[in-house]
């Protein structure tokens, strides 16, 4: 009868989560503009592909291929479908929340997390673009739940699939692989590796399996050996985080040296240019970047710190249009405010209070992610959108302050 329960539960909180998220998008239909458009475009080469093999040379290739293969299904360019296919899985990444607190014995917060996770506007926004942000999020939450369940009964399937999951979670956004390195790496320490030495050969064959893709369309479309982007990825980072303070939301028109930068760095449409012109071009731009930091170096780290903390904030829920935007920003802004500081609590609660170990891996490579994010972020742009990815932990925490606060008060 509990299980009919909990099940009859789950099914209701999910099914309130996808209508959520499908209302979201259709309240504000975003504009078909900027990243989107390349994403697209990538697609649309995997789509037409032999094999639905096709490289981009700053794109990396799993988002777009999901979007592919949904094309393929439903006919290219269906963007309906796709919001709703990214309504479900951001509702599954609700799911995944539920799961992990349950996982460490926290049932009453898992309930909070999965109902907090399903009415947040936050993450549920993203699933309206064709953006990457809603398969990330799901990936990290899936990353953290596969490596529970490792170490809750090691296997080799389970270590195979905890590989694969973190490695897609790296090559879907480049900027998760500090948070992908301390989540495997932290295995170490929780699993023994004289009594499971096939387990990680297991993680270590999952996280190869995430490489072939870029490997071969790279090799045959660029003759590069690399398993993320031909164009660098970290130059154009350093030299956006050096060069541009911040911007406000639902900016359109990037400062001039931005122009600049992006018609001539990108590699994509300009098929003449070999390894070597990407190369100096990314040591041209990483040039320039160090230029500025050593012009004024205070100002610069002054600026890293400002960073760290803005990347944190949200005061739009929309990325690229929010009708009365200058009415609620506060509103959302001190929501999310909130949201961190109960996350914060969260975190300081499992300090003091829990000892098991499960719970401690996930204390740690929580941590670990959070702070290795935020110090990797701070070097770039810092938009809002980048810490989006990593909103499961905060609702995991966030929901553990919300079940303990009673106790501790």
């Amino acid at each position: 009868m509990q299980k009919q329960k909990t099940f009859f539960g789950l099914a209701a909180i999910f099914f309130v989560a996808i209508l959520f998220r499908l209302w979201i998008t259709h309240l504000v239909p975003q504009p078909f503009i900027f990243d989107q458009t390349e994403y697209e475009y990538y697609a649309q080469k995997i789509f037409s592909a032999p094999f639905m093999l096709a490289a981009h040379t700053y794109r990396s290739y799993p988002y777009p291929l999901m979007l592919a293969y949904i094309y393929k299904v439903v006919g290219f360019g269906n963007h309906s479908v796709i919001f709703a296919v990214q309504a479900v899985l951001d509702s599954f990444t609700g799911l995944l929340i539920f799961f992990i607190l349950r996982l460490v014995g926290k049932s009453r917060a898992a309930w909070i997390g999965f109902i907090l996770y399903s009415v947040n506007p936050l993450t549920a926004a993203y699933t309206g673009v064709i953006l990457s942000e809603t398969l990330s999020t799901f990936l990290i939450a899936a990353t953290l739940f596969t490596g529970l369940l490792l170490i809750k009964k090691p296997s080799i399937y389970m270590g195979l699939l905890f590989g694969m999951i973190a490695g897609m979670s790296v090559q879907t956004r480049n900027a998760m692989l500090t948070a992908s390195v301390v989540i495997v790496g932290s295995m170490w320490f929780w699993i023994s590796w004289k009594a499971h030495k096939r387990v990680y050969l297991a993680i270590f064959i999952g996280l190869i399996l995430t490489v072939l893709y870029p490997l071969y369309t790279n090799w045959v479309a660029y003759h590069e050996i690399t398993i993320f982007k031909v164009d660098s990825f970290y130059a154009i980072e350093l030299f956006n985080g050096a060069t541009l303070k911040i911007l406000p939301p639902f900016t359109t028109a990037l400062p001039l040296q931005q122009q600049i930068m992006f018609n001539e760095y990108w590699s994509e449409y300009s098929p003449t240019r070999t390894a070597a012109d990407r190369q100096a071009m990314a040591k041209k731009y990483f040039d320039k970047a160090i230029a500025v930091i050593r012009a004024d170096p205070v100002d610069y780290i002054h600026w890293r710190f400002y960073k760290m903390w803005h990347v944190w904030q949200k005061e739009n829920i929309y990325s690229y249009s929010e009708p009365g935007f200058e009415s609620h920003r506060q509103i959302t802004f001190w929501g999310n405010t909130v949201l961190l500081a109960l996350a914060f609590m969260g975190i300081v609660f499992t300090f003091m209070r829990q000892r098991k170990r499960r719970f401690s891996w996930l204390l740690i490579v929580s941590v670990g992610t959070l702070a290795l994010q935020t110090f990797a972020l701070c070097f770039s742009f810092a938009e809002y959108r980048l810490s989006i990815p990593l909103y499961p932990i905060i609702f995991l925490y966030a929901a553990y302050a919300l079940d303990t606060l009673p106790i501790v008060l």
